[in-house]
């Protein structure tokens, strides 16, 4: 507990710092995927990344013989979050390149800690995994720059992304108690720190935002975790990583197909169609007929309880692959089922109860 506390400090601090500064990494308030008219400072990865970094120290201090391999775990992750963090104070760093950054930050992963894939519990599939290491190694970089980029496609309001992220590490760090894994576990806490010590600045309030490079580097985290548990522990299936990280990667694998098959433009172009944009404005802003900061905060909540939906059945069977599978599925055709009611303005009434209390 003290690696969370320790790094919940460091974080809340330095936020606490480049807040006051109040003049660098500044959003812009205007485009197609923006849903908030204040001036909010757009860096927040940053103080997250200083703080996995200076809690280290606190590895080094604490098990020596860990912190060789923490801080190279951390090296590994750099890359990716460069590669955000630069777009978040240039605006010059396209998409291409940052998945790019990312994919490099996996194969690093590799290179540094010895870490790919060697099994993702589907025939076939494993046997190439297992038996040919370059696959492996290219597959694992492929998958782990999917999920940076997913974890940013759903940062869209106050709390979300970083919510989402509590829960998915919070799953992860119980599951490695479970097994044993005093590294992981350990990791995990100190991730779940910085994200709260964020998280606090950032809900409902919207004071500072992840950015790119705070979502790209959560997201690539996210993945690496999900990685290791699963070749580091052969009873976890490789489904209870994957059932974990089902809605940003549902949103992403959904996104491109709607994009490229049903409007016919680029898969990569930003929109203002995701669950969570529609959810904001067919649903909280109906309700409450306003816009201000409180109002894009009530989005998150719906989002929380869509990452929980798979959360829960990920911890309870993180060893049974067919339940694990039946779940993913399950919850891919409910996410498709609930987009498009909302689409045609055929609301479940379940979804406005909540949002009557703030009208």
């Amino acid at each position: 507990m003290i690696y969370l506390i320790y790094s919940f400090l460091i974080t809340g601090f330095l936020t606490f710092l480049i807040l006051e500064l109040n003049s660098i990494g500044l959003d812009h308030d205007t485009g197609v995927q923006k849903f908030h008219s204040w001036k909010a400072i757009r860096i927040g990865g940053l103080p997250i990344y200083i703080s996995l970094w200076l809690s280290g120290i606190l590895v080094y201090r604490l098990n020596t013989d860990i912190a060789n391999y923490y801080f190279k775990f951390l090296i590994a992750s750099t890359p990716v979050f460069l590669g955000g963090i630069l777009e978040d104070f240039t605006r010059k760093v396209g998409p291409k390149e940052r998945l790019i950054a990312a994919f490099v930050s996996g194969i690093l992963v590799y290179f540094l800690i010895d870490v790919h894939l060697t099994r993702v519990d589907i025939p076939g599939l494993d046997y190439l995994l297992s038996e040919f290491i370059f696959f492996s190694v290219i597959f694992t970089a492929f998958a782990l720059a999917g999920v940076s980029n997913a974890v940013n496609i759903i940062d869209g309001f106050n709390g979300l992304a970083s919510g989402v992220a509590i829960i998915i590490f919070s799953a992860y760090a119980y599951v490695s108690y479970l097994v044993g894994d005093v590294f992981l576990f350990n990791v995990c806490l100190t991730i779940i720190g910085a994200l709260i010590g964020f998280f606090v600045w950032n809900f409902p309030y919207g004071k500072i935002f992840l950015g790119d490079g705070g979502a790209y580097l959560i997201g690539f985290l996210a993945g690496l975790v999900g990685v290791m548990l699963v070749e580091r522990h052969k009873e976890i299936s490789a489904w209870f990583p994957l059932l974990l990280l089902m809605y940003p990667v549902y949103e992403t694998i959904f996104s491109i197909y709607r994009r490229k098959f049903l409007h016919s433009y680029d898969a990569m172009s930003p929109d203002a169609k995701h669950l969570h944009t529609l959810i904001h404005t067919r649903i909280v802003r109906k309700v409450l007929m306003k816009e201000n900061v409180i109002l894009n905060s009530l989005t998150s909540p719906y989002l929380w309880f869509l990452e929980l939906i798979c959360a829960i059945p990920a911890v309870l069977f993180y060893d049974n692959v067919i339940f694990l599978a039946v779940f993913s599925i399950l919850f891919m055709v409910f996410y498709t089922w609930l987009y498009f009611r909302i689409v045609k303005f055929k609301v479940p009434a379940v979804m406005f109860y909540l949002l009557k209390i703030f009208k």
